[in-house]
């Protein structure tokens, strides 16, 4: 019973670090990475006013909203988007480092609990041997603290887990951010190629570069 609520705990704290790791993958649904790499291949295919067509693009991936916000703060002055561009860098940090200290915490109630359960099945291993030990009790004895073993490392795993689990989430995280930073100074490129982000809408004769990039 000692060993099957060890798993259960440790279960429990693997995936509530998992879903830290979640949280940072799911931060946007398209990866910047593949944005920015995507939109520097194609640049000098890109139509003009390819800001704008990127917001249109983007439109039709569900969950989008960030790269639409984005995308909409290009057709604002420059005022207005500056600030709409920080409003939308705020809001991906925020989703990057949502629940960071999960997995910290999660590992630590793992260790933490596994031995206290260890504890526990020592006592519950050893409270009806009384006396003398004779060879009998010796066997007790010895299962006693092979079942202590046994839910001290089930813990100990589950630190491991969640250490390596936050080790990810933060590495993600920092290339979310950076890539997304990267991301949006290309779009200020090609916003200033076309002329600024208020330029007259083009006839949308060749959008296959940026519909390509986004899906």
């Amino acid at each position: 019973m000692i060993v099957v609520l060890a798993l259960a705990f440790t279960l429990a704290c693997v995936v509530g670090s998992a879903f830290r790791l979640w949280y940072v993958v799911e931060a946007t649904p398209i990866d910047p990475s593949t944005l920015t790499a995507g939109l520097r291949r194609d640049k000098s295919r890109l139509p003009p006013n390819a800001v704008r067509l990127f917001g249109e693009a983007a439109a039709a991936v569900p969950g989008a909203d960030w790269e639409r916000d984005v995308a909409r703060a290009f057709s604002q002055a420059d005022d207005v988007r500056l600030a709409l561009l920080g409003e939308a860098m705020t809001e991906l940090d925020f989703r990057a480092r949502r629940w960071v200290r999960v997995p910290r915490v999660c590992a630590s109630l793992a260790s933490s609990f596994g031995f206290l359960l260890a504890t526990v099945a020592l006592r519950v291993g050893l409270s009806d041997l009384v006396g003398t030990l004779d060879p009998e009790e010796v066997v007790s004895v010895n299962a006693a603290v092979l079942d202590a073993i046994d839910v001290a490392a089930i813990g100990l795993v589950g630190t491991a887990f969640c250490i390596a689990i936050q080790y990810r989430a933060r590495t993600a995280a920092a290339s979310r951010l950076s890539e997304g930073e990267r991301f949006v100074e290309l779009l200020e490129a090609l916003a200033a190629r076309d002329g600024g982000a208020l330029a007259p809408t083009e006839p949308r004769a060749s959008v296959d570069a940026l519909q390509t990039t986004v899906t």
